[in-house]
């Protein structure tokens, strides 16, 4: 071990900002499976110096109990379990790992389990049952860790026994500052490397192994990351997050974005499954997070448990425990009372009745066993009487007696036999006592009753130019009406370079001057690892750029659990390898993807295309213009008109993209004809779409600037081509299209092509988009689609109705 003074101020600062723990129960490590699961959790989830803590792999602690007990016993049960143990735990090793890996962690298991053979022998002596279970951590922390190194990752497991240090008691005494201490000499020196620590498991001053009891390893994350001082701790779960009620007893329950620190404990006091109160023993509740997360859907919604200042008093989570220990205390007895006011144990709920000379003492389960000894053992324990038949239900939220909730759950539960309604010493819940049974449809009604949830969707806007403007202000106008379907919240607004964040939901009124005095500078990859922890139900990425920066980032927006709205048509005409990522990380998240103003703007194109193939129908081609520059441009250009000054004139409008080039290149125009192609199933790249540019090759590679300057360049080919189509009563017209023939064969083309003047697409409105669509079932006569296809009021428009496809979509999957 190094000096005590190894670790500098400056090492545990930089671990205390830079890293996060994570903690994934048994659960979530039962197969090899779940562990590539979690694997690639860590991998998407989490920072290069973060820490995950770990519990035995599935059942391998009851399986450890099973072996010591049956050791008891005669006969050759506790050989067998132990071979069956042996045959799980390297099973996982084989089926995960191979080469150098492989062979040490067999070298090391094979060492374990003649170990055992010996204890069970009688050729070595393990007095102390911790250092028997033990081992299931630790298998578990080496067998992670080396899976991380095989992915590539640097990692390294830890022994939670070499540096937390606690005095043995029914909840050993943890001794913070040589823990502490220990920890960040291990840490510190090594930023860029995971470690995965064990959990459940200490050690005492002598050397012998301690366990921490029941939720000891939800206890060890909270206290590796009170040790740290870190600002997050995620404890991954089979389910997600804390929900209104349990779901096992309650139909339609609703994930909650956030607790504060006094919900979730008197949540946890009151028997919740999920939390336990131990686990919030060790928080700085200042700084620290609880993140409550799903391993097994990491899209889904997650609780945040954190300091929330100022939040609404509301009804939140209704609790039960379907069977309570209530124990009646004759208050004549005023020594028992005595011992009883000095017992550690707190319980649910206690209450007095002066008229029959008696005292309720409510408990949970649990600690039965304990009650019946203590009691037995108390002076006056014959004044003390179980009583049966008695069940609990509960509502949690801040300022209970405050809320709507609160009157509706006092209104329900009075047809119900009630024993005792009371509150929380805190307020933060109702508690009623019913001398019943606890019927789970009693729990479905008053659920249904209490909660109406409307979920929430936070929006990341990415972009403030033209079309970012323009949105915010058309969502600014509509958001009463939108909120009617969801809460929608824009929760960031970011540039290239700057980010403006507040999980609250940012102020739109003005929002250009509050950006500029409150955006940071940002890592787009942070961010994303950031943003799963926003308290909304759902999140979107509004991507309103046109930067392929943002496009190759998509699967990890979807992988981090979020929509994407797109306007930025990078995405969907990337190259054939990054647009099938995309494709396929969109689908296994099950994420939503729109994009419909990518091809005309606010025209209900895709929407169009998707009811034709929805409904049986084949496309067999589609043609027209699909680009509101080179209409507007073209419809405007005749013989006395330089088309040079269009160009600039579409450019300061907003008409073209923000380097024109991309519109007369026809590089936009494949963008759109890809996207087209993509969106009805052909496999379409761009080299297999035939392009004329209206660009010469040597104003093409130019910045754009000097572009600019020379764009009249552009004007003497373009006049000769008008006057020769002119000639033969033609206009010229860019037109792009696909086809397919009978052998499923694709042509795809670009280019200007002359058009006869009477022709309906040559005769457009400025800006119009017109789509001739034909079908198996429009063969004959063509679907025409046609309407504004530039501007940013249009485009907005269409990133308005994408949100409310989005939003529709949402609602129809409660």
């Amino acid at each position: 071990m190094t000096a005590m003074n190894a670790v500098s101020p400056a090492q545990a600062e930089a671990v205390a900002n830079n890293v996060q723990v994570h903690k994934f129960g048994g659960s979530s490590l039962a197969d090899a499976f779940c562990y590539r699961r979690v694997a690639r959790i860590l991998t998407e989830f989490s920072g290069a110096s973060d820490i995950a803590v770990v519990s035995a792999a599935g059942d391998t602690t009851n399986r450890i109990l099973a072996i010591i007990d049956a050791k008891q016993q005669q006969g050759d049960a506790a050989t067998i379990l132990l071979d069956q143990l042996e045959r799980y735990q390297q099973g996982l090793i084989t089926d995960l790992l191979s080469g150098d890996l492989a062979q040490q962690l067999m070298q090391w298991s094979q060492q374990d389990f003649a170990r055992w053979r010996r204890w069970l022998a009688g050729e070595e002596t393990i007095e102390r049952k911790p250092e028997l279970l033990a081992y299931g951590e630790l298998w578990s922390a080496r067998l992670l860790a080396a899976l991380l190194r095989k992915q590539g990752m640097r990692a390294d497991h830890i022994d939670a026994r070499d540096f937390l240090l606690a005095d043995d008691a029914p909840e050993p005494l943890i001794r913070v500052q040589p823990s502490r201490q220990a920890l960040l000499e291990r840490v510190a020196p090594h930023p860029g490397t995971r470690f995965i620590i064990t959990g459940f498991i200490a050690r005492d001053p002598e050397g012998h192994s301690l366990i921490l009891g029941r939720n000891g390893s939800d206890y060890s994350a909270t206290l590796v990351g009170s040790l740290l001082d870190v600002k997050q701790v995620t404890i991954w779960k089979d389910v997600a997050g804390v929900y209104s009620a349990d779901p096992r007893k309650v139909e339609r329950v609703v994930s909650l974005p956030s607790l504060d620190w006094h919900e979730a404990e008197e949540l946890a006091r009151l028997g919740s499954p999920v939390l336990h109160p131990r686990t919030f023993q060790p928080v700085d509740r200042e700084r620290m997070i609880i993140s409550v997360r799903s391993s097994l859907k990491v899209e889904n919604q997650q609780t945040r448990i954190g300091q929330y200042e100022n939040t609404e008093p509301r009804g939140k989570v209704l609790t039960s425990l379907a069977d309570v220990a209530l124990f009646r205390v004759e208050l004549a007895d005023k020594a028992l009372i005595d011992a009883i006011n000095e017992l550690e144990l707190t319980p649910l709920v206690r209450w007095t009745e002066p008229e029959n000379q008696h005292e309720y003492l409510a408990f949970h389960q649990n600690h039965v066993e304990f009650l019946n000894r203590w009691f037995a053992a108390a002076p006056g324990s014959e004044h003390v009487q179980q009583i049966h038949g008695y069940s609990l239900v509960a509502l949690v939220g801040n300022r209970i007696q405050e809320t709507d909730e609160f009157a509706t759950f006092k209104r329900q539960l009075g047809e119900q036999r009630v024993k005792r309604f009371g509150f929380s010493p805190d307020g933060n819940s109702a508690i009623a006592i019913l001398e019943q049974t606890l019927d789970n449809r009693l729990l479905n009604r008053l659920h249904s009753q209490l909660f109406t949830y409307r979920r929430s969707l936070g929006v990341l806007v990415v972009g403030r130019g033209n079309i970012g403007s323009e949105w915010l202000k058309l969502f600014n106008q509509q958001r009463d009406r939108i909120n009617q379907m969801m809460d929608v919240r824009v929760i960031g607004i970011c540039n290239s370079t700057r980010l403006w964040l507040d999980y609250s939901g940012v102020e739109l009124n003005g929002w250009q001057d509050s950006f500029e005095r409150l955006a940071r500078p940002y890592v787009m990859s942070e961010l994303i690892r950031e943003l799963p922890n926003a308290p909304y139900d759902e999140l979107v990425m509004m991507d309103l750029t046109d930067a392929i920066a943002v496009a190759q980032q998509y699967p990890s927006f979807f992988a981090n659990g979020m929509h994407i709205i797109a306007a930025n048509k990078r995405a969907g005409s990337a190259d054939e390898p990054l647009y099938r990522e995309i494709r396929t990380i969109q689908r296994e998240y099950k994420r939503e993807w729109l994009y419909n103003t990518t091809v005309g703007a606010g025209l209900p194109l895709n929407y169009a295309i998707n009811d034709l193939r929805n409904s049986g129908d084949e496309i067999r081609s589609i043609s027209g213009i699909f680009s509101g520059t080179l209409s507007w441009l073209f419809e405007n250009f005749n013989e006395t008109t330089k088309f040079s000054d269009l160009v600039l004139e579409a450019k300061k409008r907003g008409y073209s993209e923000p380097d024109p080039r991309e519109d007369l290149s026809c590089r936009d125009l494949i963008r759109k004809l890809l996207i087209l192609a993509r969106e009805i199933g052909l496999s379409l790249d761009w080299k297999d779409v035939e392009v004329t540019s209206l660009v010469p090759e040597h104003l093409q590679q130019i910045p754009l600037a000097e572009f600019l300057q020379r764009v009249d360049e552009l004007d003497e080919p373009i006049q000769q081509r008008y006057a020769k189509a002119k000639a033969a009563e033609n206009v010229p017209r860019l037109l792009a299209s696909f086809s397919v023939d009978e052998n499923n064969r694709v042509r795809a083309k670009v280019g200007v092509e002359d058009i006869p003047e009477g022709d309906m697409l040559a005769n457009l409105i400025p800006g119009e988009n017109i789509f001739v669509i034909y079908t198996d079932w429009y063969s004959e006569m063509p679907l025409v689609i046609s309407g504004p296809g530039a501007g940013k009021q249009v485009t907005a428009g269409g990133v308005q109705s994408d949100l409310n496809q989005l939003l529709s979509k949402l609602a129809a999957q409660q």
